[in-house]
């Protein structure tokens, strides 16, 4: 994000939960950013069972695609360069840069300045993002310290430095922090570790959604020019796109599928008879009727004269086929029919001729509703 030059600052606008929903989309799928903010001064001094606790969750918790800062921090905070996740090498790479053992010369932990310069450092990244029309990220932070975090402004801590502007509450970076620990969505979990005293401090987990800071300003005509929708819109035009016309196929296809299970009703008009003694028989997808006689492989048969199987109604999908048997003739349109063949229309007339004369005939009426 070499051509971020915009600085962000905590915004009071907050986001509607459809933004929220539509940022997590955005970032979904594309890596985190993880920081592991380690107190390095004296009083936090780990013993096997506490580096090992470490050790497991770096190897757990990073991911292929994250990206892992280093943010050592005493009295002043220093970054290392950032380490793109892409196979356990670059875990192990964490691993062997991550500063377990104490500074010595380190002093006073400036807790609160810490806390001020890794929020604002994370926001700032999905701040070039949405300014650059990048994915943001879902970002975390790991917090290796004695000091309490998320305190109330002002409140000191024992080791705070005399100078410090934090000591003061009405101070700039007092209320700077104060504002980015209200704005961003933080989620935090702790655990206590124990150190080579056998006394304890706490391993704190940051979690924080993916989020941006909105900036609405008025514009011409009495509207409002704002930066989150933009992005979504430029962000998510196309996946939204997508998951429109997948949906519209998919209700295309249920109802296809549906118009597939619905039984017809298929009446037989027996030339001569009342129709009172028409003929009603129900066929389904992939069902049929024997013409002649009964058979094991349909549902039910259509009478007709002789007593061989002369052929088949079956049906697939919503088309309807003749199948002879070639045991007996059977005639359609005039014409004896030898294969497989389609039939159309609502109303099929069929013959079943005995002694190679059509003097039996009877229509198929076929009611699809």
């Amino acid at each position: 994000m070499t051509n971020c030059s915009s600085v962000v600052t905590p915004s009071s606008q907050s986001l509607h939960p459809l933004q929220e929903f539509a940022l997590a989309l955005t970032a979904w799928g594309k890596g985190r950013d993880v920081i592991f903010a380690v107190d390095v001064t004296r009083s936090v001094r780990l013993n096997d069972q506490g580096r090992l606790r470490i050790e497991q969750i770096i190897r757990d918790s990073l991911q292929r695609g994250d990206t892992a800062y280093i943010v050592p921090f005493a009295r002043n905070i220093q970054v290392a360069d950032s380490i793109e996740i892409t196979s356990k090498d670059d875990i192990q790479t964490v691993l062997n840069q991550l500063p377990l053992q104490t500074d010595l010369e380190a002093r006073n932990t400036d807790i609160q300045n810490a806390e001020l310069f890794v929020y604002r450092f994370l926001a700032q990244q999905n701040y070039c993002r949405l300014i650059e029309n990048q994915s943001i990220r879902e970002q975390a932070v790991v917090w290796l310290t004695d000091a309490p975090l998320a305190t109330e402004t002002g409140k000191d801590w024992i080791e705070t430095p005399a100078d410090s502007p934090f000591l003061q509450s009405n101070s700039n970076e007092s209320q700077l922090r104060r504002q980015w620990l209200e704005v961003l969505p933080l989620d935090a979990r702790s655990r206590d570790i124990p150190t080579e005293n056998n006394e304890q401090y706490q391993l704190t987990i940051v979690d924080i959604k993916p989020t941006v800071q909105e900036f609405c300003t008025p514009a011409p005509s009495g509207k409002e020019t704002c930066l989150v929708n933009r992005y979504l819109l430029q962000q998510l035009w196309l996946p939204t796109t997508g998951i429109i016309l997948l949906i519209i196929s998919a209700i295309v296809a249920l109802g296809i599928w549906y118009n597939w299970q619905k039984p017809w009703q298929i009446t037989i008009e027996i030339e001569g008879e009342d129709e009172e003694e028409n003929q009603v028989k129900t066929l389904k997808g992939n069902q049929r009727l024997a013409i002649g006689d009964e058979d094991a492989s349909a549902i039910d048969y259509i009478p007709c004269s002789g007593e061989e199987v002369r052929g088949y109604l079956e049906r697939k999908r919503n088309q309807l086929y003749l199948v002879p048997t070639l045991e007996a003739p059977i005639f359609y349109k005039e014409k004896e029919v030898e294969k497989r063949m389609k039939l159309t229309g609502n109303r099929i007339r069929l013959n079943c001729p005995e002694n190679h004369r059509k003097d039996f005939e009877f229509v198929i009426r076929i009611n699809q509703k």
